[in-house]
């Protein structure tokens, strides 16, 4: 929890010295939007969700303030039994007008570094009680590696995984891909689809996504992903149809397209998955003082 509490001053610091306004969304949402695996929750006469992140609001915040940032809970339903999966958790999201997706890949890296170094500082005594040494944060540096999502499948598929392009790739394998690495990096440029299906199309090949999930060395995978947003109102429309939203639940949401705002992308990071890596925790429930598995919730 030291450990914790010093990692979020640190990224709080970052965010304020580069210009983002801290803000905080609602927990409760009237709708799922793109969001899979939503708790429902029952709103009085309505029908609710419990929140996964700050879309739809983000736009709004953004729209008015710019730069933004926020730490806040998120739920998840699924009935995931790993090391790293959590049905309630905390998230560090960013978003940032006019920035393309280099832009926010840039803006991770940065983050993540600097709370790394901060940590081999300010929490030595709390790294060496958890078996993390000091130098390991020192030697994370920017740029991160990259790699396309095209390179990886093709890696995979060399090593004799059987996996398919366009298939998602499932945490066994973003762990087995980030034991080769002893710093973290990126995996751009996904197919579309269920967690990319808001994202913009690659200019060059519309089946691609210009979007980017950050992987954690040392075998703890995946712990951010983000990407540049579809600006476009008819764009924005014609995938909430094929995604069955209802406008008219999103109406609000929908009258911030009136204004080309033109490139704006953003992340969403796990605060106890960057804490499960930076602190070598062999599970994630090691990273929340009452952590919440989808078959246990007391105390």
């Amino acid at each position: 929890m030291k450990a914790r509490a010093k990692l979020l001053n640190a990224a709080r610091w970052w965010f304020n010295q580069h210009g983002f306004t801290e803000v905080h969304g609602p927990t409760i949402i009237p709708a799922a939007g793109d969001w899979p695996n939503s708790f429902e929750v029952k709103y009085f006469d309505k029908k609710a969700y419990l929140t996964q992140g700050l879309q739809p609001y983000t736009d709004a915040f953004v729209a008015s303030l710019g730069k933004i940032y926020t730490i806040a809970p998120a739920f998840r339903a699924e009935k995931l039994r790993t090391r790293r999966h959590l049905t309630e958790y905390w998230r560090i999201e960013a978003e940032a007008p006019r920035c393309d997706l280099d832009g926010i890949i840039r803006i991770q890296e940065d983050l993540v570094t600097h709370i790394c170094h901060s940590l081999s500082k300010e929490a030595i005594e709390e790294l060496k009680c958890l078996r993390r040494h000091t130098r390991d944060m020192i030697k994370v540096q920017t740029p991160f590696p990259r790699l396309t999502y095209d390179e990886v499948i093709e890696m995979l598929q060399r090593d004799g995984h059987n996996i398919q392009w366009g298939e998602e790739l499932s945490w066994e394998l973003e762990n087995n891909l980030s034991l080769r690495f002893n710093q973290p990096f990126f995996i751009t440029e996904f197919p579309i689809g269920i967690q990319t299906f808001f994202h913009r199309p690659h200019p060059q090949r519309p089946e691609l996504t210009l979007s980017a999930d950050l992987i954690a060395p040392e075998g703890f995978g995946e712990i951010a992903s983000g990407g540049q947003m579809i600006d476009e109102k008819e764009v924005l429309l014609k995938k909430m149809a094929e995604e069955k939203i209802e406008p008219e639940d999103q109406e609000w949401y929908m009258n911030l397209k009136q204004f080309d705002s033109g490139p704006q992308s953003g992340f969403v990071m796990g605060l106890e998955r960057l804490i499960q890596w930076i602190c070598k925790l062999k599970h994630i429930r090691g990273a929340s003082a009452f952590p919440r598995l989808f078959d246990s919730i007391y105390p």
